[in-house]
């Protein structure tokens, strides 16, 4: 992919090839071109990526790179300028922009989301990574695979936080007792109250937000609860 930045020939022009994994192209093209453009313009220089980079990947050009390269063309300095830019900015999505998948038990993707996305989004603003589950699963596969984006650190923080949902809720069995409906209300407690000292009682998390759906009272008279 090039770029529509017209470059006047210099006596001391010159060229250089860097090798660049295509995964980072896209982002140091940037968006409709803009951070290549910039480059060009301040620098006087031409800077060329593989046909099949950018978002368009209409890009044609005559120069036969492969996947991994990026070629800068102009004067002697401009190109050392933009080719250390270029450098640095890679730097940056490399320790910026890592990946990490791994899988966790289906069973545990409610209670890794939450009510409402609210634990999943949480986990999301104290790591500060991006998180994505799979929501693909057809019910025959056990397990769901979890994808996160961030820095290293934030990555590690939000796997860390997510797994430790998921082994929780592993650790966990679940047994249905048979309560008249008239004692429901007593169970529950005020604001739920009842509930929450019966979890805590039990050795069950102490956080409200974990607790939801550890114990759950049905109109017939069964009930069921949920223990680690």
């Amino acid at each position: 992919m090039t770029f529509p930045f017209l470059i006047l020939p210099q006596a001391d022009e010159t060229s250089e090839i860097l090798k660049i994994p295509n995964q980072y192209h896209a982002q140091l093209i940037g968006q409709s071109g803009r951070y290549a453009i910039r480059l060009e313009e301040n620098y006087g220089v031409k800077i060329t990526f593989p046909r099949s980079s950018g978002e368009s990947g209409e890009g044609k050009t005559r120069e036969q790179l492969k996947p991994d390269e990026v070629l800068i063309k102009g004067g002697k300095r401009g190109v050392a300028s933009a080719k250390s830019e270029l450098l640095d900015a890679l730097e940056f999505e490399k320790e910026n922009n890592k990946v990490l998948t791994f899988d966790v038990p289906a069973r545990s993707v409610s209670r890794i989301l939450g009510k409402g996305g609210a634990t999943i989004l949480e986990i999301k603003d104290l790591t500060g990574a991006q998180i994505d589950v799979d929501k693909t699963n057809d019910g025959i596969s056990s397990f769901t695979q979890i994808t996160v984006r961030g820095t290293k650190d934030s990555i590690n923080a939000a796997k860390t936080a997510i797994l430790a949902i998921a082994d929780q809720v592993g650790e966990e069995t679940t047994a249905s007792l048979v309560i008249e409906r008239k004692f429901h209300r007593n169970i529950i407690g005020a604001g739920g109250q009842g509930l929450k000292d019966l979890i805590n009682r039990c050795g069950g998390p102490s956080d409200t937000k974990l607790q939801a759906g550890l114990v759950r009272l049905y109109a017939c008279s069964i009930c069921i609860l949920t223990f680690c």
